[in-house]
């Protein structure tokens, strides 16, 4: 029972119930989740165990200084614009919560292939529960899928890295791996996310490029055929023709505007930016600069780094830039490139794709996909000689 309830396994629940960060409370007037109490509770008994015992923290100080431009400009753009409430909110639960939980929980990991298991299974399970949604006429006005999440997109966006962590994974269990992943793409078909499945195919096309691999063919046939089915059978539908169509009031013409109101306001704000979670205020402020708007809720500005730069200025968006700058070196010279290398790479790329038309981090369970993939190949904590087991049984060091 001991091996059971251990933190490292309570790190791994805790990562399989990102999506209970919809489940909200407020402690003390302090808004938090349900999630972001299971992390915590990670964390605290994580430094317990540090400061009672050897135990170095010299391990991961590569995204250090990055990390502390990141949040910088979040606080230094928060407290200039007066976003204090929803800056410092946005602060905790999707920097420094998921920065910190993100790091323990590969500290605590003696495989970690397992990280990439528990995200697996985290969106298998949310994949089965969007499909009881779908069955039982939950879906948007349009028809599309999204369960429990305030947008298809964001339920797609979660899904879509652990699509590409089964598809890597599928040698080991073929039946198991089979079964999680079809269940996951219907459920992405079914959200009807345009840029989510454009994103996964151009990153599963690089990515089986760089790997050597003798089903290389096969895996490009089966992907070329799976992303013709998607969009065929989206054929003649609202959906795709409000997204082909480049008049006045399609998809298309709703981001560009977007985009263009989102690039003015950061061009009249260039340095500090707006503040976290100030977007939607902004937007609606910036309204007379343009024709009547085609969408109004729009919380984010659709593009990933338009996000860091908008909420955070230029400290905020180089710092998150010296973060993709730092992982890629890190891939780059790693000799020996195993297939879950692989998958973090396909995960990042991916990121970054969707993130050219969608916001791709700002939201609790997005953020910590994304850290956990940064940290995946920072050092272990020391404890004298390295050992391959951590706070959940004894680590003998050798003499």
């Amino acid at each position: 029972m001991k091996e059971i309830f251990n933190l490292k396994n309570l790190a791994y629940f805790t990562i399989m119930a990102m999506p209970l960060y919809i489940f909200r409370f407020s402690i003390l007037g302090v808004p938090t989740n349900v999630f972001e109490i299971l992390a915590i509770v990670s964390i605290s008994l994580f430094f317990i165990r540090v400061v009672g015992s050897k135990i170095k923290l010299e391990g991961s100080k590569t995204y250090l200084m990055p990390i502390i431009m990141v949040l910088a400009g979040l606080l230094i753009s928060a407290l200039y614009n007066d976003a204090h409430q929803s800056g410092f909110g946005i602060i905790k639960s999707w920097f420094i919560i998921p920065i910190v939980f993100s790091w323990i929980s590969l500290q605590l990991s003696e495989d970690r292939k397992d990280i990439l298991k528990a995200m697996h299974g985290s969106a298998f399970l949310v994949a089965c529960l969007s499909l009881l949604y779908f069955i039982a006429g939950e879906t948007t006005f349009d028809g599309r899928l999204q369960a429990f999440y305030n947008s298809p997109n964001f339920l797609a966006m979660f899904l879509a890295p652990s699509i590409m962590i089964g598809v890597f994974l599928l040698k080991e269990n073929k039946k198991i791996y089979s079964m999680t992943l079809s269940v996951m793409l219907v459920s992405l078909y079914l959200t009807q996310s345009y840029a989510s499945w454009i994103a996964v195919f151009i990153a599963m096309i690089l990515l089986l490029f760089l790997k050597k691999d003798l089903l290389k063919r096969n895996f490009i046939l089966i992907l070329m055929l799976i992303f013709i089915l998607f969009f065929s059978l989206q054929k003649g539908t609202d959906k795709l023709n409000r997204f082909t169509n480049m008049e006045e009031r399609s998809s298309a013409a709703s981001r560009m505007m977007i985009w263009s109101s989102a690039m003015k306001i950061g061009l009249d704000n260039p340095a500090i930016g707006i503040g976290p979670g100030n977007f939607q205020n902004k937007y609606l402020e910036y309204q007379k600069y343009f024709p009547p708007y085609l969408e109004w809720a729009v919380p984010q500005p659709h593009n990933l780094f338009l996000a860091f730069w908008l909420q955070a200025g230029v400290l905020g968006i180089v710092g998150f830039l010296w973060i993709l700058f730092l992982w890629f070196r890190k891939f780059i010279q790693k000799n020996e490139k195993q297939k879950e290398d692989y998958i973090c790479l396909g995960i990042i790329i991916y990121i970054m794709v969707h993130g050219l038309f969608d916001t791709t981090y700002f939201k609790n369970d997005l953020a910590v996909i994304f850290w956990l993939i940064i940290f995946y190949y920072e050092k272990h904590l020391s404890q004298g000689d390295r050992c391959g087991e951590y706070f959940n049984r004894k680590c003998k060091t050798k003499a």
